[in-house]
């Protein structure tokens, strides 16, 4: 093996790349040659300080990120403070419920052993529930995905039994128009859920389990220039 072969060689051990029955080849001739012996140091030293050394301060990106962000959209938003009102008109709906059932308990009727100031009663129940879904949709960072198939649910039977109702004149037109309040909630509900991104506000560029793609969290380090006295073949392999 020549010096030359040896130097390839020991360069190609440095960087992991040794071929299979090299090693001995390469020992015998360090053993016999002090130049051989020296470069083998030199770079195994270069190696070992450019594999340690401390990472280098990169360029500060913040002000370009921010940028190029897109601008935040106002459609949450203006959805949520329609839905707080939607919910603040139910909450309206339930305490005068409430209050139509101290009036309606002077009067006789009832209906399944119950008496109409206790339909009342749970009516009212009923519509402070919805209220209070829809105000805490409205005040968090949730789609209210779970409210979607129980008002959904609701709405159709309600619809349904109302124009039953309205068609064999056992309730007012008027009346019907209390229960545009949960229409309109449930609409605004599933408007949120189509419009915020991943249901808490997290991007989807971001991983399931919280963390970035290691090329993105590790920038590559350029290494630095150095003169080591080493052949520029030589140095490309030992770096």
């Amino acid at each position: 093996m020549t010096c030359a072969d040896c130097r390839e060689a020991i360069s190609a051990r440095l960087d992991g790349e040794e071929l299979p029955g090299e090693a001995a080849a390469v020992d015998a001739h360090l053993d016999a040659c002090p130049a051989c012996r020296e470069f083998a140091e030199r770079a195994a030293r270069v190696t070992r300080l450019t594999r340690t050394r401390p990472a280098e301060d990169g360029p500060d990106l913040v002000a370009a990120v921010v940028a190029a962000a897109p601008a935040p959209r106002r459609a949450p938003g203006l959805l949520r403070a329609a839905l707080a009102a939607v919910g603040v008109g139910q909450l309206g709906l339930a305490v005068s419920g409430v209050v139509a059932a101290a009036g309606a308990a002077h009067h006789g009727g009832g209906l399944a052993g119950a008496s109409t100031a206790h339909f009342s009663h749970e009516s009212a129940a009923w519509n402070l529930a919805i209220a209070v879904a829809f105000l805490w949709v409205a005040s968090s960072r949730s789609r209210g995905s779970a409210l979607v198939s129980m008002l959904g649910a609701f709405v159709a039977a309600l619809t349904l039994l109302s124009g039953v109702d309205l068609l064999v004149g056992r309730v007012e037109p008027g009346r019907l128009l209390t229960h545009g309040l949960v229409v309109a909630g449930l609409v605004l509900v599933v408007a949120l859920r189509r419009v915020t991104p991943g249901g808490d506000g997290t991007p989807r560029a971001q991983r399931p389990d919280g963390h970035r793609p290691a090329a993105e969290s590790s920038p590559a380090i350029p290494p630095a220039p150095r003169d080591d006295g080493l052949a520029p073949s030589a140095r490309h392999r030992a770096a």
